[in-house]
């Protein structure tokens, strides 16, 4: 049995009203009223706002807040606007410049000139600064073109100078050898606590001279330099790549690179590498001490040679007639380069020296070779070659050039002893002790030239000869001694084919 719906579909209007009377929300949340047209109506009441709502008050305050955060930051950015403008305004002022020049003038000692300086808020640029030092300093003139360094912003403060790295485009260095009775620094001061500090300076371009500009001891250009004010030892370390060097006196030599630490006024030469004008398989290299403001202490460097050229330390002259590659020969006794720090330096250049494993050296040029090739019919000892057998010591002092202690063997043929040295006017001067092996000797047949040389030493016949002349044509005493040689008569069976023979159809070609 189903149960009867609890409202009904349809309800009277009496019904209507009755419900809206006994309703929950009759009284009190509306009244009945009666319309114009008599239709009945409930009227309700208008609901009160609550006076607290929290989100809106959230609202509003992250609003309010926002409009301050804004407002602040337009200000500090006004302001900080404000002080980076005065502070760039001030840093190309001529006070700031005048501060600037100050500041490097107490860091480096010298009286300094400082051309068209701007600051930005990255960098500060010059187009030119000049330092100028006493003549009691090692350093004569600097001179820096475009020089642009990254600063930090406490620069701006004026109190130092800092940032990164200064770069500068061409930078001319001019160093004199230092008087006692000078100057050191042209401010008269010697401040620890510097206002210029950067981690690094370099120049791309740098040409260094030691002496008068116009005739240097010392140039090197074309070369590229670096300075640490502060290595690992907490010493300012120069570093030199490639460039161009030469040496009053000296062959042309190209730096490979160079090394060197400053400790008070001395200079450490961790590595000063070389190498030939045109070779790039060869280096010499120096190291060790220099202090350059005692000019009666000798400054002594070690010398290390490693598949050199020999015309590279002799020069083309000598070259021409020794030619070959070299390795220095350990020996307490030499490999050395002194000199004194003063106006007369003295520079002393000795290294011992043998072949460099699978070279030769090759002797040619002097007239005994040419005459020795002809006697005994065999071109080889007109240009002869000495390859594992080669020893010698090699020496340039006062501008003269010298080989000494030569010890050139090629067994089974000939040998070369002494000493040859060569002037500053290209002469030379000098004995050669010439061996042949006795079997040569034999073979030529020639009863002159077996008179000629001595008795056998070492397993050689030897002859002394002077060498002399220039040294584009060397002489020596060759054809002298041979024809002064009295030649033992033949006996005889044998016709004496050679007796009264001149040296000229005794060396004239077959």
């Amino acid at each position: 049995m189903s149960s009867a719906p609890s409202d009904p579909e349809k309800y009277s209007i009496n019904e209507i009203m009755d419900r809206l009377k006994h309703s929950p929300d009759a009284h009190g949340e509306g009244e009945l009223v009666t319309r114009a047209d008599g239709s009945p109506s409930i009227r309700v009441r208008k609901r009160k706002r609550r006076t607290v709502q929290p989100h809106k008050e959230d609202n509003l305050r992250s609003q309010r807040s926002r409009i301050f955060q804004v407002t602040a930051a337009l200000v500090i950015i006004f302001i900080a606007t404000f002080i980076i403008g005065a502070a760039i305004i001030y840093a190309n002022s001529s006070s700031f410049r005048n501060s600037l020049i100050q500041k490097i003038a107490s860091a480096s000692g010298a009286a300094v000139e400082l051309e068209q300086f701007r600051m930005n808020p990255v960098t500060a640029n010059a187009q030119k600064i000049t330092l100028q030092w006493p003549d009691g300093n090692v350093l004569k003139n600097f001179e820096l073109g475009n020089i642009q360094a990254e600063i930090s912003p406490s620069s701006f403060l004026g109190k130092s100078m800092s940032g990164e790295e200064v770069i500068v485009s061409v930078g001319s260095l001019v160093l004199q050898i230092p008087k006692p009775d000078q100057a050191i620094l042209a401010n008269g001061t010697d401040d620890e606590d510097l206002a210029i500090h950067f981690n690094r300076y370099r120049i791309p371009q740098l040409d260094i001279t030691l002496g008068d500009t116009s005739a240097p001891l010392i140039k090197l250009t074309k070369s590229e330099g670096s300075l640490n004010p502060e290595n690992v030892n907490g010493r300012p370390q120069l570093s030199l790549y490639k460039g161009t060097l030469v040496i009053n006196g000296w062959p042309k030599l190209r730096l490979d690179h160079a090394l060197i630490d400053f400790r008070g006024k001395d200079a450490d030469i961790i590595g000063l590498r070389m190498l030939h004008e045109t070779d790039d398989r060869g280096v010499i290299e120096f190291s060790g001490s220099v202090a350059p403001y005692q000019s009666d202490h000798l400054s002594t460097l070690a010398v290390r040679m490693d598949s050199f050229e020999l015309a590279g330390v002799t020069g083309p002259a000598l070259g021409r007639l020794f030619s070959g590659r070299i390795d220095s020969l350990p020996t307490t006794k030499s490999n050395y380069f002194s000199f004194l720090p003063a106006a007369e330096p003295s520079p002393v250049l000795d290294i011992s020296f043998h072949t460099t494993p699978a070279s030769r050296i090759v002797v040619q040029g002097f007239p005994c070779l040419f005459a020795l090739a002809q006697i005994l019919d065999d071109q080889w000892f007109e240009h002869p070659v000495f390859e594992s057998d080669v020893a010698g010591v090699f020496h340039r002092e006062n501008g003269v050039v010298s080989l000494r202690d030569l010890n050139f063997e090629s067994k089974g043929r000939i040998a070369l002893r002494g000493e040859i040295s060569l002037a500053p006017n290209q002469t030379l001067s000098g004995n050669l002790q010439v061996g042949l092996a006795e079997a040569m000797i034999t073979a030529s047949k020639n009863p002159r030239l077996n008179s000629l040389f001595g008795p056998i030493t070492d397993g050689f016949r030897w002859l002394t000869l002077k060498i002399g002349g220039p040294a584009t044509t060397p002489t020596d005493n060759f054809k002298e001694l041979f024809l002064s040689t009295a030649v033992t008569p033949p006996a005889p069976a044998v016709p004496a084919e050679h007796e009264g023979s001149t040296f000229e159809e005794l060396t004239r070609p077959k």
